[in-house]
């Protein structure tokens, strides 16, 4: 499975070919979704007027590309958190915000502040960090014996309306994934949601993407 991941990984990610764009290749891995950083921009609007178009690229969907480098650049970043997200009580939406906005800027920083990013990857990025904090809140509710907040992790991790994005743009194989570990959460399968926090590089995206 970890290996069909990472080809769909390739697949969705391995370059840009549009116009005045150079891809420089810096990729995380968000629930079997990579992050890319396309590179060179040529403008410094936050908006640039271009928008994706997946039936002829890898893109991650129709969604404007934002330049990254942009002063106003992060309250894009805060405007793309999705209303019908929630994460577990211990982890404030301002956490999100905080660590999604701090992956967006590693990334810009690393293309040399002249980064790109299309808005819908990172309405993804929030839902992979709330993948990952009720993934953490599960595993934290088990070594508290709490079966009350194991399941309403279980519950979140099962439900495909709270990461709706990233269904909505799977291109095979990561929804089966979620709910194969949604399926180990309601099964008290600890190995599967520690491989499944691994495997989705929580420490990073709950980090805001450190190394």
């Amino acid at each position: 499975m970890r290996a069909g991941l990472e080809r769909e990984r390739a697949h969705r990610f391995a370059g840009f070919s549009r116009r005045r764009r150079l891809v420089i290749g810096s990729l995380i891995a968000l629930a079997g979704v990579g992050v890319a950083v396309p590179a060179v921009a040529t403008s410094i609007l936050t908006r640039t007027g271009e928008f994706g178009d997946p039936s002829t690229s890898t893109e991650v969907d129709d969604t404007e590309w934002i330049s990254l480098g942009a002063d106003d650049a992060p309250q894009v970043v805060v405007d793309a958190y999705p209303d019908y997200l929630t994460l577990p009580a211990t982890v404030p939406k301002e956490a999100a915000i905080a660590g999604v906005g701090a992956i967006f800027t590693r990334l810009d920083v690393e293309s040399g502040g002249q980064g790109l990013a299309q808005e819908g990857l990172m309405t993804q990025t929030y839902e992979s960090f709330a993948i990952c904090a009720w993934t953490d809140d599960w595993l934290k509710a088990h070594k508290a014996d709490d079966a009350d907040r194991q399941k309403r992790a279980a519950e979140w991790l099962g439900d495909t309306d709270n990461f709706r994005t990233l269904v909505a743009n799977d291109g095979g194989g990561v929804t089966d994934r979620l709910m194969e570990v949604a399926a180990g959460a309601r099964d008290g399968d600890v190995d599967l949601m520690e491989t499944s926090y691994t495997e989705q590089v929580c420490d990073q995206i709950l980090g805001g993407g450190k190394r």
